[in-house]
């Protein structure tokens, strides 16, 4: 059976890794892509999280599908200074808790929009059909 998940992509591999070993991990996200989609998720959904950057997911491109514990919005501020002129930057970030659920493959791309984040029907991946 499969889902629809909004996704989080081009995430490092040593974080999907950790993720898999601890089954929770708590994330900083400040990548556009991924920012635009955490806007429209709440704590208690399920997405699905890949390495592969957006560009590169197919069908049959692998993954973890996590339910979300908390997301919280956060604003780093960057103070730079040279001689007699200063300057402040404000950037934002999300910052997410992440807990797997289970293993994921991309069965289609649902939707690449440019004002929507990505959504993938992603299949559920047992062991007994692992292949």
């Amino acid at each position: 059976m499969f889902m629809i998940y909004i996704t989080l992509s081009g995430i490092a591999r040593h974080v999907m890794k950790d993720l898999l070993s601890n089954r929770i991990r708590t994330l900083e996200i400040r990548s556009p892509n991924n920012f635009f989609a955490l806007i429209h998720v709440h704590p208690g959904d399920r997405i699905f999280v890949t390495e592969a950057s957006t560009q590169d997911i197919v069908g049959g491109t692998t993954g973890l599908i996590t339910n979300i514990k908390e997301i919280q919005l956060i604003t780093h501020k960057v103070f730079q200074s040279i001689d007699h002129y200063y300057e402040e930057r404000e950037v934002q970030a999300a910052r997410t808790q992440l807990q797997l659920i289970a293993i994921g493959r991309v069965r289609k791309i649902e939707s690449f929009e440019l004002d929507s984040p990505l959504r993938l029907e992603v299949d559920e991946v047992r062991y007994c059909n692992a292949r």
